[in-house]
């Protein structure tokens, strides 16, 4: 396909091309991802392509949720200039929503993207967006009506993975095009955000995880006590091991060391949340290893199941308006559960523990700490306490998601 050469006026941005060497700031695709995270999350364009074909076509695009209105009218000029349309590129989950197409469970992960004739920001904006309720209506009818499935390449679903990766709502605007002439956009090779993808925890428990400080914090009630920070070199996050007690002073060779591994949750662990179990499940493992005479709890920066705390706010709204947690999630955009176990795995390699006793309800984190050569022992339940505005919550993970508890009543 012949791609018609645009005109941008320039923005201050830095090119990937303009990454110092790899021997000075590290490896040059790693630099250009977190530089195109930070692009999509203030609202500014990027411009990816296949390394394949450089002088080909790849992509111009924005995130939705985060692109303003006036730099999507100047894009809707560039588009109008060279005789194209926009397209909205969007998850299979989030299609399922709109209704454009079925989603069934271990259905494809292709994106769907769109090229919707004639729909103006409003609309676009509409279909991205997380609204339960009615007032899309018209716009979608209007979409289901006036819109084209199109094909997604390499470089298009490379970027709506990086609008995954970056917290936002999975959605993206995009504009076909040849690199775009005098313009500072900042530019990145689709084989470069390749490692976005989700991994298993065996390919990301090689990574160099950083062990930054530590130092000893008596908790209450728990007095010895360390926490050790660690932290994730391709994002930047920050994950702690809480070492409980002296077990890993005094642990025999291949003893296996009482383990939690709990996902952040600010509105339950910090704020005492009643709509998930969260906190109790925090400070109910504090204890359990505790009386176990120690062990380690891993907290981990992935708010949300990994979608984020803005999301995850936004899926509350849905679950008022009648939707479970994962049918909320998906509604979004976003898959069932979006975290990934590898950093805690790197982290129990960083702290010598290769044997485990795990404290979790969740399948799933047994499955990837053996899928990273982590030997679980054996695994214990840690229930919370049910009330009305956790039970549909629980229920969910119970009924939907194969989590190891009990029938739920109140």
């Amino acid at each position: 396909m012949q791609c018609d050469r645009i005109t941008v006026t320039p923005v201050p941005l830095t090119a990937a091309s303009d990454a110092l060497p790899d021997s000075l700031n590290g490896p040059r695709g790693a630099i250009a991802m977190e530089r195109a995270i930070g692009e999509l999350r203030r609202g500014r364009a990027i411009f990816c392509h296949d390394a394949e074909t450089p002088s080909e076509c790849g992509v111009i695009a924005v995130a939705v949720e985060t692109v303003r209105p006036d730099v999507y009218a100047r894009l809707t000029g560039m588009a109008q200039a060279v005789g194209r349309e926009l397209s909205l590129v969007i998850t299979p989950q989030r299609a399922a929503t709109l209704g454009i197409l079925t989603f069934a469970e271990g259905a494809s992960e292709e994106p769907v993207c769109l090229r919707l004739h004639g729909l103006g920001w409003r609309g676009i904006s509409a279909l991205a967006a997380s609204s339960a309720s009615d007032p899309v209506a018209d716009v979608l009818q209007h979409a289901r009506l006036h819109s084209e499935l199109e094909s997604c390449d390499t470089a298009t679903v490379a970027t709506l993975e990086l609008a995954r990766q970056a917290r936002l709502l999975p959605a993206i605007i995009v504009l076909r095009a040849a690199p775009p002439l005098d313009s500072q956009l900042l530019q990145i090779e689709a084989r470069q955000l390749q490692g976005l993808a989700q991994q298993d925890a065996a390919a990301v428990v090689g990574l160099p995880l950083e062990r930054v400080s530590e130092a000893r914090v008596p908790l209450a009630g728990h007095e010895n006590c360390r926490l050790v920070l660690f932290r994730d070199p391709r994002d930047a996050s920050e994950h702690v091991a809480i070492l409980i007690g002296d077990a890993l002073e005094r642990q025999e060779p291949d003893a296996a060391v009482p383990l939690r591994m709990h996902s952040a949750c600010l509105t339950g662990d910090l704020l005492g949340s009643l709509r998930c179990d969260c906190g109790d499940q925090l400070r109910g493992a504090v204890e359990q290893l505790a009386a176990a005479g120690g062990g380690v709890l891993l907290y981990l920066a992935q708010e949300g199941r990994g979608i984020g705390l803005a999301n995850k706010l936004r899926a509350y709204t849905l679950q008022d308006a009648g939707l479970d947690t994962i049918e909320a999630d998906r509604h979004l955009g976003f898959r069932d559960d979006e975290r990934n176990y590898g950093v805690a795995a790197a982290m129990l390699c960083r702290l010598g523990l290769t044997r485990v006793r795990l404290l979790t309800n969740n399948p799933a984190k047994l499955q990837a700490l053996e899928q990273a050569g982590i030997e679980v022992v054996s695994d214990e339940r840690l229930l919370g306490t049910v009330n009305p505005h956790n039970l549909r919550y629980l229920r969910a993970k119970r009924e939907r998601a194969g989590h190891l508890v009990p029938e739920i009543t109140l």
